[in-house]
């Protein structure tokens, strides 16, 4: 005579003692009478390794993951800001190193003469800062400043992060000739750098982007042999 156990459980607990019920059917006739069968599992108190424990923690476990917790902050946070630097000063080195490419393109291009200076899409602004805007033009009349009637051919916008762009050769104007050269206002070739830092002043996070007298262009870390600076030039 087999024992089926039907699928409903009910579940009793009684001041230290446990108690299973189960109800089940005796034989294969489903109409015989149900039997209902009582089983005593042992006393919890004399076998404290099956006594079940409430949900939750302690307050020994909390705190051990506070700490955790904190140490974790401590090591990833610091991280999350250096990935952020960097990935804004490459950035703002790829942006220079493209518009002075394209300018050097387009003087090749139109057989003429193409300036970039510290300044909007108003012109050129005197000064020395480069981080606060830049415009490339056709220069004309060769004078490294924006004129009225003068083309402009792209403009940049201020450097996020509070980032410094100078150059001691370089200091208010960049100029490529028709064969893709660098060179001043009177025709002599130019090789100079820009030096392009952030929060974290100069160093290996700096950056430096390099312009020799054919015009080449390419950029290093601020401590790399060849990068022409020294410091952050502000």
């Amino acid at each position: 005579m087999g024992l089926s156990v039907l699928s409903t459980t009910v579940l009793t607990v009684t001041v230290g003692r446990l108690w299973q019920t189960y109800t089940a059917k005796i034989g294969k006739n489903p109409e015989q009478t149900a039997t209902t069968l009582n089983i005593q599992l042992p006393d919890a108190r004399n076998y404290p390794h099956i006594a079940v424990r409430a949900g939750g923690f302690s307050l020994i476990e909390l705190m051990i993951t506070i700490a955790i917790v904190a140490v974790i902050a401590m090591i990833g946070i610091p991280a999350v800001g250096n990935f952020i630097l960097n990935d804004r000063i490459r950035s703002q080195s790829g942006d220079l190193t493209l518009q002075l490419a394209h300018a050097r393109s387009e003087a090749m291009r139109t057989a003429s003469r193409v300036s970039i200076c510290p300044g909007s899409d108003s012109g050129c602004d005197g000064s020395s800062a480069w981080e606060n805007g830049r415009v490339a033009f056709i220069d004309t009349d060769g004078d490294g400043t924006h004129d009225i009637g003068e083309t402009i051919i792209s403009v940049s916008n201020t450097l996020d992060g509070n980032n410094t762009l100078r150059s001691a050769v370089f200091s208010t104007y960049i100029s490529f000739r028709h064969d893709g050269s660098s060179a001043d206002t009177a025709g002599a070739g130019q090789t100079g750098s820009f030096a392009l830092c952030d929060s974290r002043g100069f160093g290996d996070d700096a950056r430096a982007i390099v312009i020799t007298a054919t015009g080449r262009i390419k950029a290093l870390e601020a401590n790399a042999a060849g990068s022409g600076i020294s410091n952050c030039g502000t």
